[in-house]
Formats: C-alpha cells, sequence, structure tokens
C-alpha cells in the first residue's frame, strides 16, 4: 500500500523547506558579497528581466508589499544600482530601472549564481533537469491559482482550537483502521 497523501504532503513540504533554506542561504552567501540582501538581488534579477517597471509591479514580481519593496529599493537607489522616477502620466506612480552600474553588478552576480547551478545541475541529465524545471513551473502556476482563489476569498477568523485538531483527528482515525 502507497504513502497517504498526508505522509505525502509532510514530505514534498520537509523537501520544499530544506531546498528553500539552502537556496535562500546559497543566495544569501553570494549576494552578501556584492553588498545585496536577497530581496535586493531578487529587484535587480526583476529589473533585469522585466525592464523598468512601478513600485506596484516590482511589489507584485516579489510577492511583497509596495512599502516593503519601497525598503529594498531605496538602498539600491542610493548605492547608484537602481534608478527612480515618476510616471510621465501620472505622478501618483514610481517606476524604478537598472542603472547602468546595476546592471553590471547583476551580469556579475548572475554569471557567479549561473556557474553554481550548472555544478549542482550536472548531476542531473537532461531529461532529468526538463522533468524538474516542468514541475516546478507547475508548483509555481498551482501555488499562483491557490493564492488568487484565498484573495477572492472573504477573511474568516481563526479556527477554534478544536476545530483546528479535526482534520488531522480524522485522518488519525481513518488510518487506524489499517494498522493491525
Amino acid at each position: 500500500m502507497g504513502r497517504t497523501l498526508e505522509q505525502q504532503i509532510r514530505d514534498f513540504r520537509d523537501a520544499i523547506a530544506e531546498l528553500v533554506k539552502k537556496y535562500q542561504f546559497r543566495d544569501r552567501n553570494e549576494t552578501v558579497a556584492y553588498g545585496l540582501s536577497v530581496s535586493q538581488a531578487y529587484a535587480l534579477r526583476a529589473l533585469h528581466r522585466r525592464g523598468p517597471l512601478a513600485m506596484g509591479e516590482l511589489a507584485q514580481d516579489l510577492h511583497l508589499s509596495v512599502s516593503t519593496v519601497t525598503r529594498v529599493v531605496d538602498p539600491l537607489v542610493d548605492k547608484g544600482l537602481v534608478r527612480r522616477s515618476r510616471s510621465a502620466h501620472d505622478r501618483r506612480v514610481c517606476r524604478v530601472e537598472l542603472a547602468p552600474r546595476g546592471f553590471r553588478l547583476w551580469r556579475r552576480l548572475e554569471d557567479e549564481l549561473m556557474e553554481i547551478d550548472e555544478e549542482i545541475l550536472s548531476i542531473l541529465t537532461g531529461r532529468e533537469r526538463e522533468a524538474v524545471i516542468r514541475v516546478l513551473r507547475t508548483l509555481s502556476r498551482a501555488t499562483d491559482a491557490w493564492r488568487a482563489r484565498k484573495a477572492a476569498q472573504p477573511l474568516r477568523s481563526e479556527p477554534k482550537a478544536n476545530e483546528a485538531r479535526a482534520p488531522a483527528k480524522k485522518a488519525e482515525q481513518s488510518n487506524a483502521g489499517g494498522l493491525a
């Protein structure tokens, strides 16, 4: 008999958490050498890939609030890595773009990260790499769909303590019958 969905979910969460931690620390260690936080490196990456963006668009890309992105971008502006400007059509809209210095810094950091990723991914065959990429993109789309559904739902109050345990207890009871 195969593992239950609950066991698979726990293993999935453990695997994702472990990978994200390792990747975040890898990114942090590499970006700190360039005087950047991980969030600042992600902002440079987004601006490099997508070009000039309104702060709201950058916030959406980074999955952060606009106020948080402002705190991420301010030091980049101070370091001359990013330029900020007001929209000619709507003065309320603030746009950001890579400055030449930010473009050069991002390229150096990107080259370094690409070398690391090449070393990591070299243990896989080309077919395995394509499968991993496909699965990660599918999970990303599923997460986007979940976030959209969640955003469309009205806010709900915190569950009562016994309600929070109910699904786990029900699963335990249903699994208990299969043990002998």
